[in-house]
């Protein structure tokens, strides 16, 4: 009966939020698109934000080791540059040390392991010199004095306790590769790992094993280190960890499931997960990822239905990158689609921290990070994105809150796709919305109202209610970068250009 319950409820969101979404639509048609009234809602209190981050993988490795490993951290993880305060850490597969590697091992997706093969004893073992360069890359991060969180995660398994022997998947599509009598291993491998961090000071508060696993990973397409599992697997792991995070009496959560995108795999590996008791009392995060999913109603109704079902679970958007990557690292598109995502992801999936993919990527001028390198990270280009994540890092700082707003503005269309959709026994229309004006609002502990505006439409004429207040404001548009362009006595008028991400800070 309980998940009869369940799947009604997680249809009534879905069917009803086009409908919402609509009428919502409907109402701010018949205003000029040039004018826009933001009206901040100073009584309704949100989510609390608990940080914005990004992971070191593969290019801690690499820029760990090049002249510019300061640099490179400073920009990211310093208060001079976005200040992130979540590292995500990648505890490697150990691609570089398996003598049957798909992977090319020169290439930045091919890892180092703290487990390492011993030919005298014929063992494996853990060698804590492994990973230097990443290591170092942590251990700067931790020297700047803004990262309070650090999260280990895994995209696989160690390589010895797969079933292809490959840290990279299977041989086949979906195959679930880790090997059913290594569940143990991996535990034990996982948690030893945290267990070493822990006593050299590094502040883990969660561990993710489990990394995106619905994919197939593995199979035709080998490109990086990953591992396909089962919902049944994912849940009997979970129960592994908090078993043994209890018996190790470790002071760290779980963050799961990781689920690659929106949609029904996030919202069954939630279920499963919270329905089991066990798991739920080191569950420190529900993390998904936000890949492939440009659907605000269907951002909108996750939201809704892990706020329903989950008011107290915190809920973290772990990885995101343009996909595919379309935009160039310098053009300002690239800056208004992480800055959009951002946006819908706090407002409507009600998470609690934001991450990006990786701070740092190769891949010359589509490089799909924050931070664009070269093979060597000898030289690197700091990307339109990169300022855009500054839009909210630089100034929504830890124990923010997000506020409620009214919004009017005419700058949406929506249409009706040729497809329709299935969501339990009905059929619904799908609709494209095209909305070319996105904010968010946020009131800070020191008492400011910060509101992040993201216009991907022509020039604009903003009107606030913040009569009283200072004002600061911050640009970034095709020319300008996170620029100060008006600091004085608040007004509640304010000119936005096309193409632009704009940050309003009111303080008194």
């Amino acid at each position: 009966m309980k998940d009869r319950t369940t799947f009604i409820q997680k249809s009534i969101y879905r069917g009803t939020l086009i409908v919402y979404i609509m009428a919502t639509i409907a109402g701010w048609f018949g205003i000029s698109p040039a004018n826009t009234k933001i009206k901040f809602d100073k009584l309704s209190v949100e989510q609390e934000i608990t940080g914005w981050g990004t992971s070191s993988c593969w290019w801690g490795q690499i820029a760990g080791a090049s002249e510019n490993a300061e640099e490179i951290t400073k920009l990211l993880f310093s208060e001079e540059g976005l200040g992130l305060n979540v590292f995500r850490y990648n505890v490697g597969a150990g691609e570089r040390e398996n003598p049957n590697s798909r992977l090319d091992k020169k290439s930045w997706r091919s890892s180092e392991s703290f487990l390492v093969y011993n030919e005298e004893t014929d063992e494996y073992e853990y060698d804590w010199n492994q990973d230097a360069a990443a290591r170092k890359i942590l251990e700067l991060a931790l020297s700047y004095g803004c990262v309070d969180t650090v999260v280990l995660f895994a995209n696989s398994p160690h390589y010895s306790m797969t079933v292809s022997g490959q840290a990279s998947g299977g041989f086949t599509d979906s195959q679930s590769n880790l090997r059913k009598d290594c569940y143990d291993d991996f535990v034990d491998y996982f948690l030893d790992i945290t267990e070493h961090f822990i006593e050299m000071g590094v502040p883990v508060k969660y561990i993710s094993p489990i990394n995106e696993p619905q994919w197939a990973w593995g199979g035709s397409w080998v490109g990086q280190e990953g591992c396909h599992y089962e919902i049944p697997e994912v849940i009997e792991l979970a129960k592994m960890f908090a078993a043994e995070i209890k018996e190790r009496d470790l002071d760290v959560k779980l963050s799961m499931a990781e689920s690659g995108q929106v949609g029904d795999h996030a919202m069954d590996c939630a279920d499963l997960l919270m329905a089991e008791d066990d798991v739920a009392e080191v569950m420190g995060t529900y993390a998904y990822h936000s890949y492939w999913t440009n659907d605000v109603h269907l951002k909108k109704a996750f939201g809704d239905y892990l706020q329903k079902q989950y008011p107290l679970m915190e809920v973290e958007m772990s990885e995101w990158c343009e996909l595919p990557c379309e935009h160039t690292i310098d053009s300002i598109e690239a800056g208004l689609i992480m800055a959009r995502t951002i946006s819908e992801d706090m407002a409507l999936t009600g998470c609690n921290s934001w991450s990006s993919w990786v701070g740092v990527n190769e891949g010359g001028e589509y490089a799909d990070s924050m931070i664009g390198a070269n093979f060597d990270c000898s030289e690197y280009e700091i990307s339109k994105r990169y300022y855009a994540m500054g839009h909210y890092s630089k100034f929504i700082p830890v124990g923010s809150h997000m506020v409620d707003f009214d919004l009017s503005v005419a700058d949406v269309k929506s249409e009706k796709a040729w497809w329709k959709q299935w969501i339990g026994d009905k059929e619904y229309n799908v609709y494209l919305t095209t909305n070319n004006m996105n904010v968010s609002c946020y009131k800070t502990p020191d008492g400011d109202y910060v509101a992040v505006i993201v216009n991907e439409g022509g020039d604009k004429k903003i009107k606030f209610n913040m009569l009283g207040y200072d004002m600061s404001v911050y640009t970034t548009d095709s020319e300008k970068n996170l620029e100060l362009t008006y600091e004085g006595k608040g007004h509640n008028k304010l000119a936005v250009g096309e193409k632009s991400i704009t940050t309003v800070v009111f303080s008194k």
